[in-house]
């Protein structure tokens, strides 16, 4: 259990360099060069991209976006001579309902989790799945009880996340309810020690971060920017380094956006060994990927992003390394009403 802790939060945080999107589903992509980029704005009635454009989130008070985070994982590591192949999956469904604005441009809005799916194949057998919209009943002595249990009892609990006028999230009421819902769910902690990843302060945080990896200042065409941010995960702090390109405008499932191409590293900022009883740190970790955002929406309309990662793991009795790749894909389904 202790290896799939580790696994995810490492992918909540490579994910975490966008945290929203937009239509996972059928992708009709038409690219605009950097010369008819203009022409092809204009043809649909968006933002003028002759010039520099601001890239902000705009939450509409009232609305409801419906949201979808994928995660694809595979590690492969060698342990005592036997290599393991490991296949993770991880699927979540997010509401997020702009409830008001606040004074100096800051904004109160609620995120519900509303559904969930795990899934674990190792060395080609499924060891763990998990499906919240099955009924499926759940062994209590099952290994997939603990999660099915915890994800569970994240659904339907709202988050109230207070932002502040640049975006950042400056605190998330509603974090006690849903600790004390886990907790009647799961009375065993080190049950929930083991999966508390999904669900502390430092993971919750990601999911309202949408803007920190926007610029803050009007961009165009070929025009980079950079940010840096760090990550608690309970192996330590990972530094998250990336860098942003304004490639072109392109029409990218039915809507006028800015193509934004995204490269970056991801470095082990401390290490430590307290929660998951190894010293993890990352030797080498890269990031690449490409971004859609509809300005005049105010939201981004796709991202798709790919990391991969060689860890160094040391416990007491060995010293092993690991080698994981995974995919991230943030959506937008729907805003409604």
């Amino acid at each position: 259990m202790k290896t799939i802790v580790i696994l995810i939060s490492l992918s909540l945080a490579g994910g975490s360099l966008f945290l929203s999107g937009c239509s996972k589903g059928a992708k009709s992509v038409s690219a605009a060069t950097n010369d008819d980029a203009s022409a092809a704005s204009t043809a649909v009635g968006g933002s003028d991209s002759a010039g520099p454009i601001d890239l902000k989130i705009k939450w509409q008070t009232g609305k409801q976006y419906d949201m979808s985070m994928d995660l694809n994982q595979s590690t492969d590591i060698n342990v005592s001579g036997q290599p393991v192949h490991q296949e993770l999956k991880l699927t979540q469904g997010l509401h997020y309902s702009p409830l008001k604005d606040l004074d100096n441009g800051r904004h109160q809005v609620e995120m519900e989790f509303d559904r969930q799916n795990l899934d674990i194949v190792q060395n080609g057998k499924e060891i763990m799945n998990w499906d919240s919209t099955q009924k499926t009943p759940i062994q209590p002595d099952s290994p997939v009880a603990p999660v099915a249990a915890v994800m569970s009892a994240m659904l339907g609990v709202p988050l109230d996340y207070t932002l502040a006028a640049d975006g950042s999230v400056e605190r998330i009421d509603g974090i006690d309810s849903l600790t004390n819902h886990i907790a009647a769910a799961v009375p065993e902690q080190r049950q929930r020690v083991s999966l508390a990843q999904l669900f502390d302060e430092d993971t919750l945080k990601q999911y309202g971060s949408f803007s920190q990896s926007l610029p803050d200042h009007p961009v165009k065409i070929g025009d980079t920017w950079s940010s840096s941010h760090d990550i608690n995960n309970p192996a330590g702090v990972m530094t998250v380094d990336g860098t942003y390109t304004f490639k072109n405008w392109e029409q990218h499932s039915g809507h006028n956006c800015v193509h934004i191409l995204i490269t970056g590293d991801i470095k082990t900022k401390s290490a430590s060994a307290a929660t998951v009883g190894a010293v993890v740190k990352v030797q080498n970790g890269t990031i690449g990927g490409d971004a859609w955002f509809d300005p005049d929406l105010g939201m981004f309309v796709d991202i798709d992003t790919g990391q991969d990662l060689t860890l160094n793991i040391t416990t007491r009795t060995m010293e092993l390394n690991e080698h994981m790749k995974q995919k991230v894909d943030m959506a937008l389904l729907s805003i409604n009403p």
